[in-house]
């Protein structure tokens, strides 16, 4: 592969969609080629929320067969540092078994998360699971996992246009008394 930038890469709402109706078009191109067509889509929010909304409006999939794996690696006061898996919603066997899925985030880091959510479909039953990403980084993968489909690859921080909305959202938990703001108690 050839060099990999470390330079951070700043994504705005429109490039983030364009980048995203490619990897549909990727992603309708390859299905329609091999003839196995996506049942499910699966998604980690919350990354994975924009990209779903758009992936499954591409791949005509309804609300029904839209996913949410409530899997986290980060914490919302420090967002660059992954810590331990914390797992909230999954879905039931019956939404997953015999289905083959496309699983949804924005970047595959790592890949622990992706890992993680491609075996906890695969152990509920999905016939296949192929991962859907808009950032691949190559170096920062600590896995034999690779994205199926991806559109870019970096190894730099990549900031994406929802980002600056956490910083209200731990304003208003602060003045509910609840999480703290950047790490201090409130």
């Amino acid at each position: 592969m050839a060099d990999v930038s470390d330079a951070p890469v700043w994504e705005t709402w429109e490039s983030v969609f364009l980048k995203t109706t490619a990897l549909g078009n990727m992603i309708m191109e390859r299905s329609l080629a091999s003839g196995q067509r996506i049942t499910r889509i699966a998604f980690v929010p919350r990354g994975g929320l924009y990209l779903v909304n758009i992936l499954s409006r591409m791949l005509g999939l309804s609300g029904d067969q839209v996913i949410s794996l409530g899997v986290s690696k980060y914490f919302r006061e420090n967002p660059t540092q992954a810590g331990d898996f914390k797992i909230g919603q999954l879905p039931d066997r019956s939404q997953v078994a015999g289905q083959i899925v496309l699983l949804v985030d924005e970047v595959h880091d790592t890949g622990r998360t992706a890992e993680w959510t491609r075996n906890a479909l695969l152990e509920l039953g999905a016939t296949a699971v192929s991962m859907a990403v808009i950032h691949y980084k190559p170096g920062a993968n600590a896995t034999d996992y690779e994205p199926d489909f991806y559109i870019e690859t970096t190894n730099g921080w990549v900031h994406y246009p929802w980002e600056p909305i956490d910083s209200l959202g731990s304003v208003y938990q602060a003045a509910l008394g609840g999480e703290s703001v950047a790490g201090q108690a409130p």
